[in-house]
């Protein structure tokens, strides 16, 4: 037995359904992000709850899920003006929008491309990683213009993505984190009033009820959920729909440590820290306990630190179930799911001619 992340569809389902209600209640237009599962397989759950926009992070997903009969793609990352022959083959067969900061990016791509396009434009709400200064209103109106002289594009609206909301580690935190950007987004709404809003960190879409200005909402994480959003506020523990299972290799008594088969190149060296302590994952319910976490990662090895009774209840040549720290990344890392329903293995974009 290998490590092997397993899935629970029913609970993808219940998330999924969770999400689109909320989105429906509060009138936005629900693009999920479908960084998070890179699987056409998974994807056509979304198709159960009406949904026919979708946000990918790459032209390579955006090329994988339009080959999957999906006709309304948003690339959710900044133009890449050496992608241009991607863009151009896509918005030839799809409505295709990607993200834009710059005038110069505008210009650019629009000398190379032959068909329409959508261009949202990103806003940095503080965040510190890509956008324009969601203040900086004039730099917005100029790259705003610049796509309304284009010969090819047209404004889809707004994007934010406020990912500093990881860092909470309670509702509260993350609704205290969150209300000085939809503040500043109502300013965005009100000086520009027919352009949407697309609006997309999990921990947010998970908590809010109130979306103010928004129009739009693409988060991708909540699909899935993982130990991280557990920590965060966004979810709960029976929410989480993907679980590693990794063999018990070894015990070590004077330490109350077990080794497992299980590393980092399975888990990433995601991590979260509480109290000092580093947790690169969790174990699952059956043995849950806050003094029981994945203590440290190798390439291939895994040490689990052990309450006393867990340590005994734990055998050599069984398999223990681990929630993920980040399940995007550990997805991405393994590459295919295995079905808690029926043991089939499901398809994951990275995976494919591998």
């Amino acid at each position: 037995m290998f490590p092997t992340l397993y899935i629970d569809t029913d609970i993808v389902s219940q998330n999924i359904k969770k999400m689109a209600d909320k989105c429906r209640r509060n009138g936005l237009e629900f693009r999920p992000h479908f960084k998070t599962h890179q699987s056409a397989e998974i994807g056509e759950l979304f198709r159960d709850f009406g949904i026919r926009g979708i946000t990918v992070s790459s032209p390579k997903m955006a090329q994988y899920f339009a080959n999957h009969g999906w006709k309304d793609i948003t690339i959710a990352f900044p133009a890449n003006v050496l992608s241009n022959s991607v863009y151009d083959d896509l918005a030839s067969k799809i409505t295709l929008k990607t993200l834009v900061i710059s005038e110069e990016v505008v210009r650019l791509l629009d000398q190379e491309v032959s068909n329409s396009m959508g261009l949202y434009i990103e806003l940095d709400p503080d965040y510190g990683r890509s956008g324009i200064p969601i203040n900086d209103l004039p730099a917005i109106r100029s790259v705003l213009e610049t796509i309304e002289k284009s010969e090819h594009f047209y404004p889809a609206g707004f994007y934010c993505h406020a990912g500093y909301t990881y860092k909470a580690r309670s509702e509260n935190d993350i609704l205290e984190l969150i209300t000085p950007t939809i503040k500043k987004l109502e300013v965005i709404k009100s000086t520009f009033p027919d352009l949407p809003i697309c609006f997309g960190d999990t921990p947010s879409c998970s908590v809010l009820s109130d979306f103010g200005p928004l129009d739009q909402l693409s988060p991708g994480n909540f699909v899935f959920y993982d130990w991280m959003q557990v920590q965060i506020g966004s979810c709960s523990p029976n929410e989480i729909a993907v679980y590693m299972e990794c063999p018990v290799i070894e015990k070590f008594e004077s330490r109350n440590e077990v080794l497992i088969h299980g590393g980092a190149v399975h888990f990433s060296k995601e991590f979260i820290e509480i109290n000092g302590v580093k947790s690169f994952g969790e174990p699952r319910l059956k043995y849950l306990s806050e003094e029981t976490y994945l203590k440290n990662i190798s390439q291939e090895h895994g040490i689990i630190k052990c309450s006393p009774n867990v340590f005994e209840e734990i055998s050599v040549g069984e398999s223990i179930q681990i929630f993920p720290i980040h399940s995007c990344l550990t997805a991405d890392l393994m590459q295919k799911y295995k079905s808690t329903e029926d043991g089939r293995v499901i398809e994951h974009l990275s995976g494919i001619n591998k």
